[in-house]
């Protein structure tokens, strides 16, 4: 008796393996439902030093925020938006926050510079338009575990890839380019 596998036998390991991992990857697990569930999944989009401390906000479609938790240091995180794929929580710096206030409010964002963490990744419709609905070209944008440096003064920074769609995600780029709410996408690993 042979102790290697059949080609079928191989075949539907590798789809039930590949079908695992894509699962993963697209947020498949138990979004989390309870508020200490939220807490503990926002306190895991940064370091432990910055989210030991920080507060957690659930936000709102409409940016209402309800506070989940009131922290000690300056930091917010806000666990994953259960409308969305994946596992995409994150921690944001005082400024990220008032330009993701401005962001859900699609207002100008504040003329500061500002930092947001999502170790856990993301995803987005668009790598262009921040206000997309649907997938260009058929399928949303997946970000890796990633830094992002938001603010309207990011424009002036050179180097980056600014080619929009098409972007590789494993090396920094600009998200949404040539909007108010461009900002630098700085993969972690």
């Amino acid at each position: 008796m042979s102790t290697l596998a059949s080609p079928v036998q191989a075949l539907l390991l590798s789809v039930s393996f590949v079908s695992m991992l894509s699962a993963a990857a697209h947020g498949a697990d138990q979004k989390p439902k309870t508020d200490a569930a939220k807490i503990a999944n926002a306190m895991t989009a940064a370091p432990a030093a910055v989210s030991r401390n920080a507060s957690v906000v659930e936000m709102g479609e409409d940016g209402s925020m309800k506070a989940l938790r009131k922290g000690t240091g300056e930091w917010t995180c806000v666990p994953d938006d259960p409308s969305t794929p994946g596992n995409d929580p994150m921690c944001l710096d005082p400024n990220a926050m008032e330009w993701l206030h401005a962001y859900v409010s699609k207002s100008p964002p504040p003329d500061k510079i500002g930092f947001i963490y999502m170790l856990k990744g993301g995803w987005d419709f668009s790598n262009t338009d921040p206000v997309a609905t649907k997938p260009e070209g058929g399928k949303a944008t997946i970000t890796g575990p990633h830094v992002m440096v938001v603010g309207p003064r990011v424009k002036s920074v050179p180097g980056y890839d600014r080619t929009g769609e098409g972007v590789n995600p494993a090396i920094p780029y600009v998200m949404w380019k040539d909007t108010p709410y461009e900002h630098l996408m700085i993969p972690v690993r």
